[in-house]
């Protein structure tokens, strides 16, 4: 026990055997607390964090391909990393959807409740791509409007993948905040 009566929590080992329930628990108090820290930062709900911690836990449990991870910390933090871009990526679809209806120009209009909420929607969109900065913005329009791959985007602008990995991340975060999407 430490001075005040808290736990310090147990170090994860750089390898650990995972062929049973007990080492994965073990992991769980272990990093557990990390990983929520890490999504409560994201998304400012304990709620939220925890569903998070969990389902980042359950796909580790279903993608270990055998009894033994090198590094099982490294291995959670990838996971929860992608979970998040995943989540992005679907918060955005709804704001895409709404440009590739602007630029369908349908033939039957939709009623002018809903012509006005995707109006303001994309007025907010437009905004804000303008307040990205410009290296994320190219990054972002690349790949969603001239639907480039990474690897294109990464040739054309000669940066590494990572980078345009962290620049869409930024840009979906930034759109997901700013069209206050939940």
């Amino acid at each position: 026990m430490r001075e005040g009566g808290s736990r310090k929590p147990k170090r994860t080992p750089a390898s650990m055997d995972l062929s049973n329930r007990q080492a994965i628990a073990e992991l769980y108090r272990a990093e557990a607390p990390g990983l929520a820290r890490y999504f409560r930062r994201r998304f400012r709900s304990e709620g939220d964090a925890l569903d998070w911690v969990h389902e980042t836990f359950v796909r580790f449990a279903q993608a270990i391909p055998d009894a033994s991870v090198r590094n099982p910390k490294a291995y959670l933090q990838r996971i929860a990393r992608n979970l998040i871009v995943d989540g992005w990526r679907k918060s955005i679809a709804v704001a895409v959807q709404f440009v590739e209806l602007d630029r369908a120009n349908p033939s039957v209009g939709p009623d002018q409740d809903h012509a006005i909420e995707a109006s303001d929607l994309m007025q907010q969109y437009r905004r804000a791509l303008a307040t990205l900065t410009p290296k994320t913005r190219v990054v972002f329009l690349l790949h969603r409007v001239e639907e480039l791959t990474y690897n294109e985007i990464a040739a054309r602008l000669e940066i590494s993948i990572n980078t345009v990995e962290y620049h869409m991340a930024r840009a979906l975060s930034h759109l997901d905040r700013a069209l206050d999407r939940d």
